[in-house]
């Protein structure tokens, strides 16, 4: 037990030696926090350029739909003046006597 204390105890001094106390002084704090808060700002400004490039995206779509899509489903015939019976008698081509003669396929 003695001997695994003594290399437990080496390794500590090799420890002390290779990574020595950093040295107090007035500004030890200061320049701390200003390097945690250069590393905040540099992932809070990943995320805000990612945060603009999706915004941009979803406009040039919108933008895009707007000029192809609107256009293109608003030529679709429009039944201005008929009521709602002249539209279905319409989209459905057999009548009543279409189905008395038989004709219906």
């Amino acid at each position: 037990m003695d001997g695994m204390n003594n290399k437990l105890d080496a390794l500590w001094a090799d420890y002390r030696d290779a990574c020595p106390d950093p040295e107090p002084s007035a500004q030890f704090m200061p320049a701390l926090w200003k390097r945690i808060e250069a590393q905040r700002a540099a992932t809070t400004l990943i995320f805000r350029r990612l945060a603009r490039v999706c915004v941009v995206g979803t406009l040039a779509l919108t933008g895009l739909m707007g000029v192809v899509l609107i256009p293109y489903f608003q030529d679709a015939p429009v039944y201005s003046n008929a009521s709602y019976v002249d539209v279905l008698a319409a989209d459905l081509a057999n009548t009543y006597v279409d189905l008395l003669n038989g004709d219906v396929k």
